[in-house]
């Protein structure tokens, strides 16, 4: 009996590994899609709106709305959808060496797709290693799918240059070896079918997806009829549409949150709100570290290693508290040290600070988001919290931000805009603190209480 529960765990560990070297490619493609194809990297970046929509915008809309509810009903052959997320964006990354691909705007429509498959993928193979006995590495895996995002900000350079700097070979290498992994995980990773997800959570998952649409339905007419001002008046204040569309996506995203359930609805908001909170200082660690792109990669995989150690501990709630007050702190700090003109880290050329910040800010987006994750695993909640309902809380706040980043009324005209007006970053920071604290403690006690249950004697 002691033999086979000896193998038994052997082959249990065996697979944790599996999954986890099957599963780790994946990122590269989370990191590429993160970069995206403006000045400004997706995820860090705000949605264009007050402009008509037309069939590519509806198709390039829809096409991960797809993805991602597909990848929910589909969750338990996660294997498979990894795979097809991977083959999905290769022909996106092969684009800058073959002609034939550049011209058609269907390739990027379904790469984005691809990478929204992948990120259900991730996000399925962490719910399973915590389910299997593994909170740690599943919770670092969950913190894992956000960090990538931020560190494939670091494959855009500065936003100022006619054509930012992507390593199209990096981007390459990534995605095959993303459908690499897809293959071993397809071919290796078999047996039942992993957990089915929760109907009520897979509704919240599919209503979190419709916010992709709201462009469509945020428009400068209907807005302007609501504010009851002109057009024209409101054309001249494109950042008013901006925020309006963030506190629309922001209703929506809650209402997703809150059907998921209470422990999952805060789980996703801390995960959300640490998101938004640090596009601002990425923005600038990002703009100062231009003129030094590998060091910034550097940089922010030494970050990201940093926050999957911190995630994999049980001290994972401690330590992203710590993070998020230290960054919040850090962020005040440098605002302070350059006299209220956060820009001096870019055109003084200080790339180390700002390189230290880079650094700093995707451990705590890693850790804490490592740490909001088993907040999120009832009914095999985590693919759709942490993935559709985050992604729209965090974008939503990151577009309602906009409002508190006026001068005057006014945004400054700058690119840099975002990094004059830090102090409503550092705010969130430290209620996500808070949060993170809130989760930890009721965790605590909810496992006190099940205990003092089963440790009960039964009257006869």
């Amino acid at each position: 009996m002691v033999d086979q529960d000896g193998r038994e765990r052997t082959a249990s560990s065996r697979r944790h590994w599996l999954l986890l070297v099957a599963t780790a490619p994946g990122l590269g493609v989370l990191a590429n899609a993160a970069a995206g194809s403006g000045v400004v990297p997706r995820v860090i970046a705000t949605r264009e709106v007050g402009t008509s929509w037309n069939g590519d915008a509806y198709l390039a809309a829809g096409l991960p709305v797809v993805a991602v509810i597909a990848g929910l009903m589909l969750i338990r052959w996660w294997p498979w959808l990894l795979l097809a997320g991977s083959v999905l964006t290769a022909p996106a990354a092969a684009t800058p060496y073959l002609d034939v691909l550049q011209s058609r705007p269907m390739v990027a429509h379904l790469g984005l797709a691809g990478a929204a498959l992948v990120l259900v993928a991730v996000l399925a193979a962490a719910q399973e290693l915590m389910d299997a006995g593994a909170p740690g590495a599943g919770a670092a895996l969950a913190g894992c799918a956000a960090g990538a995002g931020l560190v494939g900000a670091t494959f855009v350079g500065a936003g100022w240059l006619s054509r930012p700097w992507r390593p199209d070979s990096l981007q390459l290498a990534l995605s095959a070896a993303a459908v690499a992994g897809g293959i071993v995980a397809v071919a290796r990773l078999r047996g039942k079918p992993g957990r089915r997800i929760g109907v009520r959570v897979a509704l919240a998952g599919v209503l979190a997806t419709l916010v992709a649409f709201l462009p469509a339905v945020v428009t400068l007419e209907r807005v302007a009829k609501l504010l009851e001002v002109s057009g024209n008046s409101l054309a001249r204040r494109s950042y008013v549409m901006v925020g309006v569309l963030g506190l629309a996506t922001l209703i929506i995203a809650a209402l997703s949150a809150a059907l998921a359930g209470m422990w999952a609805g805060v789980a996703a908001l801390t995960a959300a709100m640490v998101q938004a909170g640090v596009a601002a200082p990425m923005l600038l660690g990002l703009s100062g570290v231009a003129s030094h792109r590998t060091f910034a990669v550097l940089v922010a995989l030494a970050g990201l290693a940093a926050g999957i150690a911190a995630g994999m501990t049980r001290w994972r709630s401690v330590l992203a508290m710590a993070g998020t007050v230290v960054s919040g702190l850090g962020v005040l700090v440098l605002v302070a040290a350059t006299g209220g003109v956060p820009e001096k880290v870019v055109t003084q050329a200080r790339w180390i600070p700002a390189g230290l910040l880079l650094a700093l800010l995707v451990a705590t987006v890693t850790c804490t988001v490592a740490a909001s994750a088993p907040s999120a695993t009832k009914s095999g909640a985590l693919p759709a919290v942490l993935g559709p309902i985050v992604g729209g809380l965090a974008v939503g706040g990151r577009e309602a931000l906009t409002l508190t980043q006026l001068n005057d009324g006014q945004p400054e005209p700058s690119y840099l805009n975002a990094a004059h007006h830090m102090g409503s970053s550092s705010a969130l920071l430290f209620v996500v603190a808070l949060l993170v604290a809130f989760l930890a403690a009721a965790r605590f006690l909810i496992a006190q209480r099940n205990e003092d249950t089963h440790s009960t004697p039964t009257p006869n």
